[in-house]
């Protein structure tokens, strides 16, 4: 996401800290919001309403309730091929 939003500064992003959010640094990108871990109750309402794409870049995933959630609200998904 960092490459992204250096590559396209005009376009908004959000960032959704998980479980390991200290590993996402984002400082100094002013057209990124991180949002500290949201519970999946409010994630419809606070993330996915203003959610075009939904990128998943981690290299694991449990479950991947996020992605399904969003596909289940119509957002195409980008993820990182997981076992």
């Amino acid at each position: 996401l960092r490459a992204l939003a250096q590559r396209i500064p005009e376009q908004q992003f959000v960032a959704v800290r998980g479980a390991y959010g200290e590993q996402v640094d984002y400082d100094g990108l002013d057209n990124v919001e991180v949002l500290a871990q949201v519970p999946g109750a409010e994630m419809a309402e606070r993330v996915y309403g203003r959610t075009r794409v939904l990128l998943m870049p981690s290299s694991y995933e449990s479950w991947g309730r996020a992605g399904c959630e969003a596909l289940a609200s119509g957002i195409p998904v980008v993820a990182h091929p997981t076992p």
